[in-house]
């Protein structure tokens, strides 16, 4: 029996097909309320994601490195790091358990893991299907309470609670 799923699994594993990353980057957008918008981003990023055939069949994980994220306010990022745990949370990680096909592109489903805590994510996308690439495109929000993360405050300004995500990675197929 152990040898049939041994071969099952291998053979799964021989359809599916390594979806690399070109380039790409992701960018969270908040605001200090009375200051300044925070629009911290990152192009350093890492998959394991895999495709049978359909752009509907791409799963895996898109995640990066914390301490990558950069903002304009540099003085101000040893502030975001500390309110995101890095030292003990290294990574922010996107799962994609599935893909839908919409009216105005695609919903790709998966989980969002930050602060050491995942929550079942939505995101709408544009998935465009080149010869040899693969571009995902869009956005969502989260709430930071959301993950156990109270928002800042600094004397009598506050960062907004409302995380605003765009991405936008170009995979080689």
């Amino acid at each position: 029996m152990s040898k049939i799923l041994i071969i099952l699994c291998l053979s799964l594993a021989a359809i599916a097909s390594s979806l690399n990353i070109k380039k790409g980057e992701i960018i969270a957008h908040t605001e200090v309320f009375g200051d300044s918008q925070i629009n911290p981003s990152t192009k350093e990023i890492n998959t394991f994601l895999t495709i049978q055939k359909e752009v509907e069949s791409i799963r895996g994980k898109i995640y990066f490195d914390t301490i990558t994220l950069i903002s304009q306010k540099r003085d101000r990022d040893s502030n975001m790091y500390e309110l995101l745990n890095f030292q003990k949370y290294k990574n922010i990680s996107f799962d994609i358990s599935s893909i839908v096909k919409n009216e105005n592109g695609y919903y790709i489903n998966g989980d969002l893991t930050l602060n050491g805590i995942t929550k079942n994510i939505t995101t709408n996308g544009e998935i465009i299907n080149n010869k040899d690439a693969i571009l995902l495109k869009g956005g969502f929000s989260f709430n930071l309470t959301d993950f156990n993360l109270e928002p800042p405050t600094m004397f009598f300004l506050t960062v907004r609670n409302q995380i605003d995500i765009s991405y936008n990675i170009q995979l080689n197929k």
